[in-house]
């Protein structure tokens, strides 16, 4: 099958009168020797590449996927008009709560931003990253005349059920320095382009950005999930790892006794959820690169844990003109 989705790119690009490597190289922003050598193997795509040309060049993935090779295996899934951010977090509800049935699952997931999961008890940001992500990454043409203001997205409120299943859930996430910036940047760029409708809006998604990450330090300190609200509930056990490698997007493992799930998730084109050997063991060696070329924060020592959420975000949100005594 694969055969069949690399001569697809070749007959697409024909078209243009290109080489196809010098076309996937620039669509994925790799040199053309990296794109030669992923157009001769092309397991080495990954997920969010594959995707991404898909959506270029108008390429169904899912009308390919039961033509003979299994590890190309997975529902892809575009978000638009037809299957919308909401679809998926009611489809992830479902996953999430096999999850919870089954002894001993586990989830490993790689943050390029902090994990969704988190957002829901945090109304204000909830609505701040799901207007960021329609308007600047969707391209809703809606949200582009008006400013941000929290009930303009009132649906993220229905989905708080996410955050308290993903409490219930053991897991271990891996947190770069983008993860913990990149939400400060865009606020910063909204604040700075006069994209919050007023200057309450912009203190109470900032407000609950920090609230969010005292959150995360509490967890990593205790090694256990908790309610933010509720400091006597105590949810699974909580292991959180600071690594120098950023993660490409947020990608993550739902694993259960039954079966391992890899979600790989990009900004621009969609989600690839699948069960396929492949993918879920190219999701876990990298997860677990990240890990051996990083640092456990959870439990430990406080050191790490205090200069990565307490000292350089504070360093960080003062450069960015984002501290306020």
């Amino acid at each position: 099958m694969i055969d069949t989705f690399t001569q697809l790119l070749h007959q697409k690009t024909k078209q243009q009168g290109m080489k196809t490597a010098t076309i996937v190289a620039d669509i994925l922003c790799i040199s053309q020797d990296a794109a030669y050598r992923r157009i001769r193997s092309p397991q080495t795509f990954k997920a969010d590449e594959l995707m991404k040309l898909a959506k270029v060049f108008k390429i169904d993935l899912n009308t390919l996927i039961h033509m003979g090779h299994n590890w190309f295996q997975g529902e892809y899934k575009s978000i638009d008009s037809n299957y919308s951010i909401h679809d998926f977090y009611g489809e992830l509800k479902s996953y999430l709560n096999k999850a919870i049935e089954r002894p001993g699952s586990f989830i490993s997931y790689g943050a390029k931003e902090i994990p969704l999961f988190y957002y829901f008890w945090f109304p204000a940001l909830a609505a701040f990253k799901a207007f960021v992500w329609n308007r600047d990454f969707l391209g809703d043409y809606k949200l582009r005349s008006v400013p941000f203001q929290a009930s303009l997205m009132e649906n993220e409120r229905k989905f708080e059920s996410l955050s308290s299943q993903y409490m219930n859930i053991a897991s271990e996430e891996i947190w770069s320095y983008e993860t913990l910036y990149s939400t400060l940047y865009q606020i910063k760029h909204y604040k700075e382009c006069g994209l919050f409708a007023n200057d309450n809006e912009f203190r109470a998604v900032l407000d609950e950005y920090d609230f969010l990450v005292d959150h995360i330090h509490d967890q990593a300190e205790r090694g256990k999930k908790l309610n933010p609200y509720l400091p006597h509930v105590v949810g699974a056990d909580f292991q959180l790892y600071f690594s120098p490698l950023a993660s490409n997007d947020n990608t993550f493992i739902i694993k259960t006794i039954r079966d391992n799930i890899a979600f790989v998730g990009s900004k621009m084109t969609g989600v690839l959820i699948s069960d396929c050997e492949h993918w879920i063991n190219s999701t876990q060696n990298w997860l677990e690169t990240c890990k051996n070329n990083g640092t456990l924060l959870s439990v430990t020592g406080s050191g790490p844990r205090d200069r990565f959420l307490r000292q350089e975000y504070r360093a960080k949100k003062k450069m960015l003109g984002l501290l306020f005594e």
